[in-house]
C-alpha cells in the first residue's frame, strides 16, 4: 500500500515534510491487503475460552459479501499456532480458527500481553480482563525521541539556509522563523500526531480529525492557503516537480519579508525545482559533522563487508526525519475485533455492551506486529455475579452486588488462610432476621482488638473493618 511518504519525491525537508502534511488534509486512502483478527472470549470459571479467527483479506467481494482472502503469512501463522494446544488451529477456506483455554496469562497471538483473573467466594464471583494489543507504551521515550528529531531537522534546515541565504537581506527573519516557529511547529506536528494516535484507538475517525486539526494549525500559521489544497493534493499524488517547489519558494520569500505581490528573489533559485533543491541540500549535508561520522562508520564497516553501500548525504536528513513521526495517520494495516461474552453488562470497561449478543465489543485498526512507534490498543473489563441462593439464605436477600461484590471478592481472595476460614465459618452461620446486624457488629477475628475509644466514641479497628463495612452498607 502506498503511503504518503512514498508518494512524496525530493530530498529536502521542506519538499518532503511540508507538502506531505498539507496534502494529508485532503487525502483519503484506499484499501489494501491486511490481516483481520477476531478474538472471542468466554469466561469458564477459573479459565477463559479463547477463539481466534484470523485471515488475510483485500477488501470484500461485492457480489457475495465474502472477504477476498489472500495467503496468510507463514511466519505469523507459525507464531500463532505455537501458542495453542496441538490441533488447536484449523483452516476453514481462507480463514484460520484457533481455540484454547487459558488461566491468568493470555497468549500473545495477535501481539501484546493480556491477563484474565477470576475470584470466587461464597457470596459471588468477580472477573477481570485486560489486554494490550501491539504498539509501544513508552510514551516518555518516544516523545523525547520525536522532539530531539525535530531539533535535529530544524538545525539542519538552519545550516542549509545559512549556506544559501546567509548574506541576503531578510535572512535574519527567516532564521528566526526556523529557529523559533518552525522548530515549535515540528514539535507540535509530533504532538498532534500522538494525540490523534491516542484518540484513534478508542474513537472512529479520530486520526482524520487530528489531521484536519493540524491542517488548521498550518493554515493559521501561514504555511498554505485553503484555496491551494486541491493543487497541493494533485501535486503530491502526481509527483508534480514544479508546483511544490514554487510553493516552497514563495513560503521562504514570505518568511524573509518579501511581499507576495513582489517577485521571488533570484537568491531562491536553488528552490526552483526538485533537482536544484536536492543538489543544494546534498551539498550542504555532505559537509556536516553528521555525514562525516556516517562516512567514518561506513569505511570501518567496509573493511569487514566490502559491498557495504556508501551512505548518501541525504541519509543524514532521513535519519532525523525517521523519528519525528509516522505519517500514516489515516489508518493502520491490520484490523482487530474483540468480543467478551458475559451474563450481564460489565461493571467497568472501555468497550461497548451489546445486549442482544450479551457481549462487550471492541473494534479497531492496529499497527503491524513489529511497529514500535504507535501506542497500543488496550481492552479491559470487570464484572461480578452474586451467588443469589447463598445470600438469600444468610441475608434474606441478594444484598452484595456490583462494585462492592467485586471489591469483596478481591478482599476475600487476599486474606490469609486462618482469617479466611474464620470468616467463611462466620458468614455460613448468619441467618436473616433482627439479630443479623448485631452479629455483624459483634464479629472480630481471633486476636483482633474489640473496640478503641476515640473522643468518647467507640471505633472498630483491625482486619474485620473492611468486609463488615461492605456487608453492613449493603444490608442497610
Amino acid at each position: 500500500m502506498n503511503n504518503l511518504r512514498t508518494r512524496t519525491a525530493g530530498k529536502c525537508a521542506f519538499h518532503k515534510s511540508l507538502p506531505l502534511v498539507l496534502a494529508a488534509v485532503a487525502l483519503m486512502l484506499t484499501g489494501c491487503p491486511h490481516y483481520d483478527y477476531i478474538v472471542q472470549l468466554k469466561p469458564q470459571g477459573s479459565s477463559i475460552e479463547r477463539t481466534l479467527t484470523f485471515y488475510c483479506a483485500d477488501g470484500v467481494n461485492t457480489n457475495t459479501g465474502v472477504p477476498n482472502y489472500r495467503s496468510f503469512g507463514a511466519a505469523e501463522l507459525s507464531a500463532i499456532t505455537a501458542l495453542y494446544p496441538a490441533g488447536g488451529v484449523t483452516n476453514d477456506g481462507g480463514r484460520y480458527i484457533a481455540r484454547g483455554e487459558f488461566t491468568n496469562q493470555l497468549p500473545a497471538d495477535v501481539g501484546g500481553t493480556g491477563t484474565y483473573r477470576y475470584y470466587a467466594t461464597s457470596l459471588g464471583e468477580a472477573g477481570f480482563y485486560a489486554e494490550r494489543f501491539r504498539g509501544n507504551d513508552d510514551f516518555a521515550g518516544m516523545t523525547e525521541r520525536h522532539f530531539q528529531s525535530a531539533d535535529r531537522v530544524t538545525d539542519l534546515m538552519m545550516g542549509w539556509s545559512q549556506m544559501e541565504l546567509g548574506r541576503e537581506a531578510g535572512y535574519s527573519q527567516l532564521r528566526r522563523f526556523l529557529d523559533v516557529d518552525f522548530r515549535r511547529d515540528l514539535k507540535n506536528l509530533s504532538a498532534y500526531w500522538w494525540a490523534g494516535t491516542l484518540a484513534g484507538v478508542v474513537k472512529t475517525n479520530a486520526s482524520e480529525e487530528y489531521v484536519v486539526r493540524f491542517g488548521q494549525y498550518l493554515w493559521e500559521h501561514g504555511y498554505f492557503k485553503t484555496e491551494e489544497i486541491p493543487g497541493l493534493f494533485r501535486a503530491v499524488v502526481e509527483n508534480d516537480s514544479q508546483m511544490l517547489p514554487a510553493r516552497i519558494q514563495r513560503l521562504v520569500a514570505t518568511k524573509m519579508g518579501v511581499p507576495e505581490t513582489n517577485p521571488v528573489p533570484a537568491s531562491l533559485a536553488f528552490l526552483a525545482d526538485e533537482k536544484t533543491m536536492e543538489s543544494s541540500c546534498d551539498r550542504y549535508l555532505s559537509g556536516t559533522e553528521l555525514y562525516r561520522a556516517r562516512l567514518k562508520q561506513w569505511k570501518k564497516a567496509k573493511k569487514l563487508k566490502p559491498d557495504t553501500k556508501r551512505p548518501e548525504p541525504d541519509d543524514v536528513l532521513q535519519d532525523a526525519l525517521a523519528d519525528l513521526a509516522e505519517f500514516d495517520v489515516f489508518g493502520h494495516p491490520d484490523q482487530l475485533a474483540v468480543r467478551l461474552s458475559l451474563a450481564a453488562p460489565p461493571l467497568h470497561s472501555n468497550g461497548q455492551w451489546d445486549e442482544t449478543r450479551k457481549q462487550v465489543l471492541w473494534e479497531t485498526d492496529i499497527v503491524e506486529r513489529t511497529n514500535a512507534t504507535h501506542v497500543p490498543f488496550v481492552c479491559y473489563a470487570s464484572w461480578a455475579q452474586p451467588e443469589e441462593e447463598f445470600q438469600k439464605a444468610h441475608f434474606g436477600r441478594t444484598a452484595l452486588t456490583g462494585d462492592p461484590l467485586a471489591q469483596y471478592c478481591l478482599w476475600r481472595n487476599g486474606v490469609d488462610a486462618q482469617h479466611g476460614a474464620e470468616w467463611d465459618t462466620f458468614i455460613s452461620g448468619l441467618q436473616p432476621g433482627g439479630e443479623l446486624m448485631a452479629k455483624l457488629d459483634a464479629f472480630r477475628f481471633s486476636g483482633e482488638p474489640d473496640v478503641t475509644a476515640t473522643n468518647g466514641q467507640q471505633e472498630i479497628t483491625g482486619p474485620s473493618v473492611y468486609p463488615l463495612g461492605l456487608l453492613k452498607t449493603a444490608l442497610e
